[in-house]
């Protein structure tokens, strides 16, 4: 299981343009420090806790960190760890986070949050800017450029929504399959219904498979269920 902080990891047999234009298409992304965030109101974002121990840290310290929203930067008031969020090395539990940004972002529409039960077998746009590569190849350079690719969500289990890596080659890929890979922990994975988008997961872990190669085809990922933490959310933003 690999808990390094994940821009994308796409299929090899589609030009790498795609998957940028379809990144142009999410302001809702948040860029962090070390790591991805994603804005639900006009001044909260939700990312995964272990991406956000970093600010939590520097608030303590008295430092200021910032997040770049729309290419634009805005100052960090608070980070709200779950609970109950726990890491070692074979395990991760509760892995989300809120921040607080200064001020309100107006000039961008919010990610809802996703409250129903039905995600297996929906499609998914995930988005991030950490190190990109290839099914092929795992994870290469970071470029800082902004990326999204498509998957399918093939399982749920309580905390998590999970997908697989597939290769081109298989029944089950998406036409711009990708996952997460090292930078984008935090991140998105988008669902719009209609003219809304919703937020349904948040990028965790990836389990490797028997090389422990990371983000190469097979790979399974975790995302944190915005639906199993919806309550929690708004009651901590409230």
């Amino acid at each position: 299981m690999s808990f390094s902080l994940m821009s994308l990891i796409v299929r090899h047999d589609i030009p790498d343009e795609r998957f940028i234009e379809l990144g142009k298409k999410y302001p809702q992304i948040c860029h962090l420090s070390d790591g991805e965030a994603t804005l639900i109101k006009e001044n909260w974002a939700v990312t995964a806790a272990h991406a956000a121990i970093l600010l939590k840290e520097e608030l303590e310290n008295g430092e200021i960190p910032q997040v770049s929203i729309n290419n634009k930067q805005y100052d960090v008031e608070k980070a709200i760890i779950h609970p109950n969020f726990q890491i070692s090395e074979t395990s991760i539990e509760n892995d989300i986070a809120l921040i607080k940004i200064k001020g309100s972002v107006t000039s961008i529409p919010f990610a809802k949050l996703y409250d129903k039960q039905n995600e297996k077998g929906k499609q998914i746009t995930i988005v991030g800017r950490g190190d990109f590569g290839t099914g092929l190849t795992g994870p290469q350079n970071w470029d800082k450029i902004t990326r999204g690719a498509t998957n399918r969500i093939d399982e749920v289990d309580g905390q998590w929504i999970i997908f697989n890596f597939d290769s081109p080659q298989s029944e089950n890929t998406t036409e711009l399959e990708g996952v997460s890979g090292p930078g984008d922990s935090g991140g998105p994975a988008f669902i719009d219904i209609g003219n809304v988008r919703y937020i349904v997961g948040v990028s965790s872990n990836q389990t490797d498979i028997d090389s422990g190669k990371q983000g190469v085809y097979g790979v399974t990922e975790y995302y944190a269920r915005i639906s199993f933490y919806k309550k929690w959310i708004e009651e901590s933003i409230k």
